[in-house]
């Protein structure tokens, strides 16, 4: 029997029809229904395919948190082609180069990145398709400017032919920083968001009456649960960035059911004068992920909001969704420093040194084989060979599975610290030193040492001047072996982060091992 191909343009045109005079998506810039969103996506969209664009032919974005990211989302569904996402906090030169690196035919930008632009017009100078979305008064040099105040017209949704996309075309590259030099494509098909986005609608539990709210970058994890909860039929509120009072502000006044936060954005909301007469009682799912949240903060967490959270392990090559933590088992003390077990579409196997399997309860590195990880490195075979051992990824994260599938992460490799011969998990340093109720945040690294190769190092953010360093060390002294116990506590008035709001620990470790000597992939 004939299969039809697997391609996003079938998926949402089906979803946009059903939903089409429902309410989509909102945002201070206003509030649109579904129907709205494919008329605005499709004026770009024959846009773009004027120009050239077609299937599987890169586009970068290089747009803000707004209704247009989705539009322009959207557009390239609707014709196939492979969306290149430019985080807006990247350096100019990045941005030239992941233009230049994915073969990109066009660039989408926003006004506002004027500045950026300019600094990288020459780079750009023959890219066949530049477009302009207005932000602000700035002007973009060489870019034609798109009007996108298209209304819906009466009738059914138009959604434009979709016979020239398949299943194998690109539909993303997604770049990746690395630890040395240029950051990685990560290379998605059709095929593989397909299947991720019904992994997301089904993993995270989202309903057709959800509202989610985005505050976090949509070039990163959020795009993907923006597309989960329209594929629902669900609504989005879409704000340009997180500051602790608004999103309080927002949940309790925009009803939000359903919101994705990193452990950072947690302890800010948890912290925040307002939080206690907030009313959240809207919140049915927080989920959290991108980096480990306290044992400390999760319990603080849940009494707040009580049993709504919901925790996702993933990583750009299989995208948001190798694990997750049910709510249940957030209630669970044994669960609560893991992060759970593998989704639908995903088998785990821990790894020794060599590659080997290695039984439950031993530390390895976590390989994951999946239906949606990423087609390769792209333009970078040697990188792809070595990402696989078979059809598994090595995702370069260390941990164990217990008997009941629920995985433990212990570090990352490129984080774990080697002291005096001895490894330390630097999660298990943080954790310890965080149930000081003083701490606000904590960071552990190894700096350079002549007797112990890497000494164990915190750096502390402490809530308040009654922050005592010799308290902290006395509970690691009480609670970790002597070699995991920090040579020194450093207090700092804030610890860097990445784009994506993750602790920096690559920033941090640049201040000690500028020499480049501690060389980790």
């Amino acid at each position: 029997m004939p299969q039809s191909e697997l391609i996003l343009s079938d998926l949402f045109r089906r979803a946009f029809q059903r939903f089409a005079n429902k309410e989509a998506l909102a945002s201070p810039e206003g509030r649109i229904s579904y129907k709205c969103l494919s008329a605005k996506a499709l004026v770009l969209h024959d846009e773009l395919k004027a120009g050239g664009v077609g299937s599987g032919d890169a586009v970068g974005l290089l747009l803000c948190n707004s209704i247009e990211f989705v539009v322009a989302d959207l557009a390239l569904i609707m014709l196939g082609a492979c969306k290149v996402p430019l985080n807006d906090m990247l350096a100019a030169d990045d941005i030239a180069y992941m233009v230049a690196h994915s073969g990109a035919k066009a660039l989408i930008a926003h006004s506002s990145f004027a500045p950026k632009v300019e600094a990288i017009s020459e780079s750009i100078a023959e890219l066949p398709v530049k477009l302009a979305i207005q932000n602000d008064d700035r002007n973009l040099a060489g870019f034609k400017v798109i009007n996108l105040d298209a209304d819906a017209a009466p009738g059914p949704i138009v959604w434009p032919d979709a016979s020239a996309i398949s299943s194998e075309h690109k539909a993303l590259i997604i770049y990746t920083g690395g630890t040395t030099g240029r950051p990685k494509g990560v290379l998605h098909t059709q095929r593989n968001l397909y299947l991720n986005s019904i992994s997301h609608q089904i993993s995270l539990g989202i309903q057709e009456d959800d509202y989610l709210l985005v505050c976090s970058p949509l070039p990163h994890s959020a795009q993907l649960f923006v597309a989960a909860t329209l594929l629902r039929g669900g609504k989005v509120w879409i704000e340009a960035g997180f500051e602790a009072q608004r999103v309080l502000n927002l949940i309790q006044e925009e009803r939000i059911t359903i919101t994705f936060m990193v452990p950072t954005m947690i302890y800010r909301l948890l912290d925040h004068p307002s939080a206690a007469a907030t009313d959240s009682s809207s919140i049915r799912t927080m989920v959290y992920g991108a980096s480990p949240i306290t044992p400390t903060r999760l319990k603080q967490a849940i009494e707040r909001f009580g049993s709504v959270l919901l925790q996702i392990y993933g990583q750009t090559e299989v995208p948001n969704l190798i694990t997750t933590l049910s709510k249940d088992d957030h209630l669970i003390d044994n669960y609560r420093t893991s992060c759970g077990q593998a989704v639908n579409f995903v088998d785990l196997v821990i790894r020794d040194d060599s590659g080997h399997p290695l039984p439950v309860g031993e530390v390895g590195e976590v390989s994951v084989r999946s239906n949606y990880s990423l087609l390769c490195y792209h333009d970078d075979p040697t990188r792809t060979s070595e990402a696989y051992i078979g059809d598994y990824v090595m995702t370069g994260d260390v941990g164990y599975l217990d008997d009941t599938g629920h995985l433990y992460l212990v570090d990352r490799a490129k984080d774990m610290i080697i002291s005096g011969g001895f490894n330390v998990y630097s999660t298990e340093v943080e954790n310890v030193i965080q149930q000081y109720d003083r701490v606000q945040q904590v960071a552990v690294i190894g700096i350079p040492d002549d007797d112990w190769g890497e000494a164990v190092t915190a750096f502390v953010i402490p809530k308040d001047d009654q922050f005592d360093a010799a308290i902290a060390l006395q509970q690691c002294r009480d609670s970790l072996a002597r070699y995991k116990v920090p040579k020194a506590i450093r207090v700092v008035e804030q610890i860097p982060l990445t784009p994506y709001g993750k602790p920096d620990k690559k920033a941090l470790r640049s201040q000690f091992w500028a020499d480049g000597a501690r060389q980790v992939n």
